[in-house]
């Protein structure tokens, strides 16, 4: 269960950090699992970040992961090749 104010959402929670020090002018990851972290997969790519799904249904992330294994060996390597296919970035 999560519990969330009234008029908010993860993904305006994240435009708000990333317009304060020490956020602004970041690149913003987003690694989620779940339906309530589709609007703030909306706003990371919004700000040209890094949108990561894990496990299976529609999403709007722009890579996906098969589970929490996958994500530490993702965060693990940190050379910020796409997880799904390990080709380097665009």
């Amino acid at each position: 269960m999560e519990l969330l104010p009234a008029g908010i959402d993860k993904g305006k929670a994240i435009r708000v950090f990333l317009a304060e020090p020490p956020f602004q002018g970041r690149l913003p990851v987003f690694v989620g699992d779940d339906v309530s972290d589709e609007p703030a997969f909306a706003a990371v790519n919004a700000l040209g970040g890094h949108s990561v799904k894990v496990g299976a249904g529609p999403t709007n992330a722009r890579w996906r992961l098969a589970g929490v294994r996958a994500v530490r060996r993702w965060l693990a390597d940190g050379d910020g090749r796409d997880p799904a296919t390990g080709q380097e970035p665009l």
